[in-house]
This record gives structure tokens, C-alpha cells and sequence, in this order.
């Protein structure tokens, strides 16, 4: 572990990097004070632009987009009372707001009297703007409202799309087909179409692509790299020195088990994570597992290894190496994976099953937009849709991206990790055509750890290959804040030792893996700052609940006792486990005030009953 003052030094450098003028991507870890980053870089760019409304902030909630318009504002409003702060880093926030309202007295904005002018917005806000502006491109007509839960509307879609069997029409055959393959378990399809269309920014510009066949070689391609992946992970666990001691033990199972292990007949070199070897590694895992996917205890001669005394030195041989492969973690499901991996070419059977869901799919995704035109609202997928369609494509801009491309020149973004497929596709619109060298700046702040929002299709898998390869023609910057300005040395450095090992080891955007990276504590070292556990052991006829509530209770009254004056949070993984601690304080210790929002209803109070 790197030590907290060297990841404080390079904290700083990349908090001065971050004020340049050009493009970057920063993570940002929780109580680094990315707010107060977001802040100065946008006081920066006022401090250089002709317009105000050429630099856009867009962040995901209207109450970030208020925090920051507050800070902003804050700041400038200081700086023109001339109230310098203590603080070195608010400081810096201080006298760059100076400039900006140098800048502002010779430019004439009248900034501090017309805070509208400043562009700070949610993402769903701005899309349904760019909606609204071009109406019919957007094809919305009037401007629908925007559900944030729309599962009710999917389930309209693939209710009806199912009923379209008794239409007869080819569309008919289409679902007759679609409900053949699920054994006519119509229930099953439903839910099925009901979890696509919540998906449908990921799939439905690749529709029309499947049922021609051009997608055909792509949709192999990416079988095989998963495939490989997958093969990679075994291999970088049973390697070339395991693999070297396996291969004589292997080629002797093989001889011995005629039409079992045929493909590793003659293996004489390690296995790569390439489909050509997919077989090998197949037989490999066969030799090694057992029917139900664990590492054989025994080996015998249905697998190669008869029993005569003159095979014995094999079959020991065999059995040590099997056991040291136990002690191997995650060996055993790494290798079982490998049985199931099928072949990436689909077949023309398999590809016909394919153009058949494609098509079922597109037929809801059609009823869902009669639902959502019968409701009068629709779904954050369809409004960033809409907006992309207002913008136009590559060929053919509209005139309405044209004029954002004239005006936007600076853009950033907040907590890019919840970002969408769909999101981000409207921000390579908002940015097409820009250049590195051309003084247009895009500036995403995130941190992937702190992924919240998949129920709206976020994948943070985005933010890992927007890191490595930009967004459109922009390549970004790369920049690590490491500050935690909000908890203790004794939280911080626990934090880090622990959850290294919690986390992924690597980073992976394919499955939005995220391997944790170490922060460094702001704040001074505190004799009773740290994480203790008080463990209660569940034993046969015990209440363990009320003995966890009792001894939760213990602890608070021995803080407040400690710490009078400060503040204590319970945080729990589910609300009822809460229920046995609020009885406890309620019977126990009444004098403790508390709140519990969300936690005890009204119709749980006994003088309600």
C-alpha cells in the first residue's frame, strides 16, 4: 500500500492537471471533493470563454445540478464581497471566481444578476430539451412526461406483442415460432420481453442488422472472445508448469480411455486461450472433474487410470496433483466453466433462432411505444433515444446539433459512472467533429466503484473503456484523486487493506468488473477512529436477533457516553433488520431520540393499533 502522503502529493498534481485546458477523465473516490473540482473547472472555463452558455455541466440529479449552481454562484458572490477563505483549497476557488468576475465586468454577462445564464442541468433534462426543440425529428409531437418506473408499460408491450399470435398476419408466425422454442411457456417469453425492453438502448439499433445477416460474423466474434476470456482465466490458473505435469498423465488417461479424452491424445504443448484449442481444454476439464463440476478425490479406469499395480506410479501421481489443484482458489469453478463454453459459430438452425427473437423483439419494442403514446409518458431509454434522433447521425447532423456544436464548447460531466449505453451515445453526438487541438474540452468525473444506478441500465463498464479509448474522436486524459476529506485514518487505512480482497483484482469492462483503489485520509489520526467487530454467534433455541439489538444497543449508549456531542449512524443491508434494534431502543432506552425514515410505519405503533 502506497504510503497517504505520497497519494496526497499526487492528489495534488492532479487536482492542477485537472484545471487545464484540455480533456480528461477523473476518478474521483467517495469525500475526495469532486464538487469543489467540478466547481473551480467550471469557474476556469467562464474565466476563458466568450459566452457563459458555452460550458455545460450535466449531472444526474436536479439536486447535484442545484449544489453545484449553489457553489458557483457561492463562490462568485464571495469573491465579489471580497471574503477570502481560510481554507487553501477554497482559496484557490476564491481567486479563480475573481477572474471569472474580471472577465464578466469586460465580456458585460452580469452574471451575479442573471444566474440563468449559467448551463449546469441533468442529463434526462437536456435530453428532453433537445427533444422538445425538434419535435417532429423526435417524433414526440407534444412533450410526453418522463416515469421513472415504466416495468407497467414493458408488461403492456409484451402482452400484447404475445397476443399477436391470433392475428393472422406474418407477424403471427413470428411469435408462434418464438413461443415453439419456449415449450409454449408464454409466461416465461413475457417476462422475458418485459426484461429486454428495459434494455432496448443496447439491442434495438442492432435489430435490423441481425434479420439481414450482416451482424452474423460480429455476434461469432464476440462468442469467441468471451470464450477466450473465459479460457484465459483457466489458463492463468493452471499454468504452463501445471500443465507441463499434467500433459504425460493426460496422454496416458487418453490411451486408456478410448473416445474419452481422444482430444488430449497427443498433447504435448500448453494450452493457449484461443478456440482452437476449446476441445483440448474441454478434455482437460473432463480428466480433471468430476459429473457434477468438482476435482476428482479418485481417478479410476472409466477415466484412463485401470487399476493394475503397474499403473500405479500414474494413477499416485494422478491423485497428488488433483490434491494440490484443491488448494488452487478458484481453480475448481474456473475449470468447470470450461464444459460448459459451446462452440462461437451458430449454426443455420441456431442463427434462424436468432432472426426470429430478433424480430419479436422489434415487435415490441413497437408496442411499447403504442403504450407509451396511450400513457402520454415514457421511459428515460426513449426520451435519450428521442434526442438522439433531434441530433441526427454522422452524415446527416440536424440543424439543432449544428447549432449546439457552435455554442457547447466545453462539457462536463458528473458522476460518469451511472452513465448509460444511450447517455453516452448523446454525448458523442453533442461532441462530433470536435478535435483535440481545437479548444473544445469534454471533463467526466466518476468513480466505478460508486455505481448506483444499473436499474436504469448504467454500466459501469462504460466508464472502463471510456478510460482506454475516449468518447468518439476525443481521447481523454487520465486523472486519480486519491483525498478522502470526510473519515479517519483509522476507517481510511481499514478500508484499504480490507476491500482490495473484496473487489475484483482487475478491472474489467466487459463484465463491469472494478478492483478497488485505495484512498488516503485528510483528516488528523483519532485514538478511537477505527472498525471493531463485536460478533454474536447464532446458537440452536437463541434469540440472536434480540442478543445483535441488545449488544448494538451497548455500543451506542457507550459512544454517546464517550462522545456526547457528536452523531451516530446505524446502517443496515435491509430495513427489517432494523426492526429488533428500534423495539430494543423503544423498550430499553427511551430517552434515546432517533430517526428511522422509511424504517417504522405509522400502522406498527402500538397506540395506532
Amino acid at each position: 500500500m502506497t504510503p497517504a502522503v505520497d497519494r496526497l502529493a499526487e492528489d495534488e498534481i492532479a487536482r492542477r492537471q485537472a484545471l487545464e485546458l484540455a480533456s480528461f477523465i477523473v476518478e474521483a473516490p467517495a469525500g475526495a471533493g469532486k464538487t469543489e473540482l467540478l466547481t473551480q473547472r467550471y469557474l476556469r472555463l467562464l474565466a476563458v470563454i466568450e459566452h457563459p452558455e458555452e460550458v455545460l455541466a450535466l449531472t444526474f440529479t436536479n439536486k447535484a445540478a442545484t449544489e453545484m449552481r449553489d457553489r458557483i454562484l457561492g463562490s462568485l458572490e464571495r469573491a465579489a464581497r471580497g471574503e477570502l477563505p481560510e481554507q487553501p483549497h477554497k482559496q484557490l476557488t476564491f481567486g479563480l471566481a475573481k477572474q471569472v468576475l474580471a472577465h464578466d465586468a469586460e465580456s458585460g454577462w452580469g452574471l451575479l444578476g442573471h444566474p440563468g445564464r449559467l448551463r449546469i442541468t441533468t442529463l434526462d433534462a437536456l435530453c428532453a430539451s433537445l427533444a422538445r426543440q425538434m419535435p417532429y425529428l423526435s417524433r414526440f409531437g407534444s412533450q410526453p412526461g418522463v416515469t421513472e418506473d415504466a416495468e407497467a408499460h414493458y408488461a403492456t408491450a409484451a402482452r400484447r406483442t404475445l397476443e399477436m399470435v391470433e392475428s393472422q398476419t406474418p407477424d403471427a408466425d413470428v411469435v408462434a415460432e418464438a413461443l415453439a422454442f419456449m415449450d409454449n411457456n408464454a409466461g416465461r417469453l413475457e417476462t422475458l420481453l418485459v426484461a429486454m425492453l428495459g434494455r432496448r438502448d443496447q439491442w434495438l439499433h442492432h435489430a435490423s442488422r441481425i434479420e439481414s445477416g450482416a451482424l452474423k460474423p460480429e455476434v461469432e466474434a464476440g462468442f469467441a472472445a468471451l470464450i477466450e476470456r473465459d479460457l484465459a482465466a483457466a489458463g492463468n490458473l493452471l499454468d504452463t508448469r501445471t500443465q507441463a505435469r499434467l500433459m504425460p498423465l493426460a496422454r496416458f488417461a487418453a490411451a486408456n480411455a478410448p473416445g474419452v479424452l481422444d482430444s488430449i491424445f497427443d498433447w504435448n504443448s500448453p494450452l493457449t486461450a484461443t478456440i482452437g484449442d476449446l476441445r483440448q481444454w474441454q478434455a482437460v476439464a473432463g480428466l480433471l472433474l468430476t459429473g457434477s463440476g468438482t476435482l476428482r478425490k479418485t481417478v479410476d479406469k472409466r477415466i484412463g487410470f485401470p487399476a493394475d499395480k503397474e499403473f500405479a506410479d500414474q494413477k499416485k501421481a494422478m491423485l497428488e496433483l488433483l490434491g494440490e489443484l484443491r488448494g488452487v482458489a478458484g481453480l475448481e469453478a474456473a475449470v468447470a466453466m470450461l464444459v460448459r463454453l459451446p462452440r462461437p459459430e451458430l449454426g443455420e438452425a441456431e442463427w434462424a433462432t436468432v432472426e426470429c427473437f430478433s424480430r419479436l423483439l422489434r415487435l415490441a419494442a413497437g408496442q411499447l411505444w403504442l403504450a407509451f403514446q396511450e400513457a402520454g409518458e415514457v421511459d428515460f431509454i426513449e426520451i435519450a433515444a428521442r434526442a438522439g434522433l433531434a441530433l441526427g447521425d454522422d452524415e446527416a447532423p440536424t440543424d439543432l446539433a449544428e447549432a449546439l456544436d457552435y455554442r457547447i464548447r466545453h462539457l462536463l460531466v458528473d458522476e460518469f459512472q451511472d452513465t448509460s449505453p444511450s447517455q453516452v451515445g448523446l454525448l458523442e453526438k453533442l461532441t462530433r467533429g470536435w478535435t483535440p487541438d481545437d479548444g473544445r474540452t469534454l471533463f467526466v468525473v466518476g468513480d466505478p466503484m460508486q455505481s448506483i444506478y444499473r436499474f436504469r441500465k448504467a454500466d459501469v463498464g462504460l466508464f472502463l473503456r471510456v478510460r482506454e479509448r475516449g468518447i468518439g474522436d476525443i481521447r481523454l486524459g487520465h486523472l486519480r484523486l486519491f483525498r478522502n476529506n470526510r473519515s479517519y485514518p483509522g476507517i481510511v487505512d481499514w478500508v484499504n487493506s480490507a476491500f482490495p480482497t473484496i473487489f475484483p483484482m482487475e478491472d474489467s469492462p466487459e463484465t463491469g468488473a472494478v478492483r478497488y483503489a485505495e484512498s488516503a485520509a485528510t483528516r488528523p489520526a483519532r485514538a478511537d477512529s477505527g472498525v471493531f467487530v463485536h460478533p454474536v454467534i447464532e446458537r440452536e433455541g437463541e434469540d440472536a436477533v434480540g442478543e445483535e439489538a441488545c449488544r448494538a444497543l451497548d455500543i451506542i449508549r457507550q459512544t454517546r457516553a464517550d462522545a456526547p456531542d457528536e452523531r451516530i449512524a446505524v446502517l443496515v443491508r435491509a430495513r427489517t433488520h432494523l426492526d429488533a434494534l428500534v423495539a430494543e431502543i423503544r423498550r430499553s432506552a427511551p430517552e434515546l431520540r432517533f430517526q428511522a425514515v422509511d424504517i417504522e410505519g405509522l400502522d406498527g405503533r402500538q397506540h395506532v393499533q
